[in-house]
């Protein structure tokens, strides 16, 4: 268990450090709920609501509020930590998951810009997939949250991870054969079929992120 404690004294020598990767990844979550409710509230009032262009908004200050906790925990991590290899660990796993939020935040400018025509059933397929994706993503954040506290169940989310990421495929396609079924112009089809593969997408990201934190894990338990 060697590497499990070069893992905690990392995050031990600054609580503060410790503080912000957590609320970093908190902002993560808070990202999907706030994708969600903007989903909700476009499918429910369009794009012109009030509701939607206010989920949308604060989906973007998440955003913004990620960016700054990211800077500062890589100024951190550069500053005080010892160990370049564990260093540059956590510095790429912090990137990669910023990704996650960003790319929810460009599928809502692109909902605010482009604003799909969206049948009811083929809305909520989107939600389904909208709520695989999540699953994905809260595995994915279960299994970053293990790397920092307890490597023995990485492995465990990360299967989890994978089984959902597989399921967010299916549900993706589901969408897609539904979209092409129905009476739409071709050209709406096709700007709608964007947005089904974004968030598909999305949860790809995740399940890239938990490969990586695998990885990580598997060079401090050999």
């Amino acid at each position: 268990m060697f590497g499990f404690s070069r893992l905690t004294t990392l995050l031990s020598q600054s609580q503060s450090t410790e503080t912000k990767v957590y609320l970093f990844l908190d902002q993560v979550t808070l990202s999907h709920h706030k994708s969600v409710e903007m989903w909700t509230s476009y499918l429910n009032y369009g794009p012109q609501s009030d509701v939607f262009a206010q989920a949308l908004k604060e989906l973007q200050e998440i955003e913004h509020q990620a960016d700054l906790l990211k800077r500062e925990i890589e100024q951190t991590l550069y500053r005080k930590t010892l160990i370049p290899d564990l260093r540059s660990d956590v510095a790429s796993l912090i990137d990669l998951t910023d990704r996650l939020i960003n790319r929810q935040e460009t599928i809502g400018l692109h909902l605010k810009i482009e604003q799909p025509l969206i049948p009811q059933p083929v809305g909520q397929e989107l939600l389904a997939l909208l709520d695989i994706v999540g699953a994905t993503i809260d595995h994915t954040l279960l299994c970053a949250k293990s790397f920092f506290t307890d490597l023995q169940r990485v492995q465990e989310y990360h299967t989890k991870v994978i089984a959902f990421e597989s399921q967010a495929d299916k549900q993706c396609t589901r969408t897609k054969v539904m979209l092409f079924d129905t009476d739409m112009p071709l050209v709406n089809k096709i700007q709608l079929r964007y947005f089904c593969d974004r968030l598909d997408q999305v949860a790809n990201l995740a399940e890239d992120i938990s490969d990586r934190i695998a990885i990580f894990t598997l060079k401090r338990v050999q």
